[in-house]
């Protein structure tokens, strides 16, 4: 499956960034790395669902934590849609 970031997943990836590396830069780039390898097993088509179900309607969910990585699949498209990627302390409205 191909991997596709909406703008807004990768503007929460840049403030991810920007929030840890004030305090250290080795941490922030390893959150990115773990951020980015979890992503990417989801181009294995049979790892493409192996998020739970996410609180909006057909979205998954895929935990690298302390983030959550909100993505859909569209099968038919043969493509994964990297949504939002949010902290799981982070209110979140359905």
């Amino acid at each position: 499956m191909k991997v596709i970031f909406r703008q807004a997943a990768e503007d929460d990836l840049d403030r991810i960034f920007s929030w840890i590396v004030k305090d250290s830069p080795s941490a922030a780039a390893d959150m990115l790395s773990r951020i980015r390898g979890r992503i990417n097993l989801l181009e294995l088509d049979c790892l493409a669902h192996m998020g739970r179900p996410g609180v909006v309607e057909d979205t998954r969910e895929l935990l690298e934590l302390p983030y959550i990585i909100v993505y859909k699949v569209y099968e038919a498209r043969n493509e994964i849609v990297i949504v939002s990627i949010v902290h799981g302390a982070q209110g979140r409205e359905k």
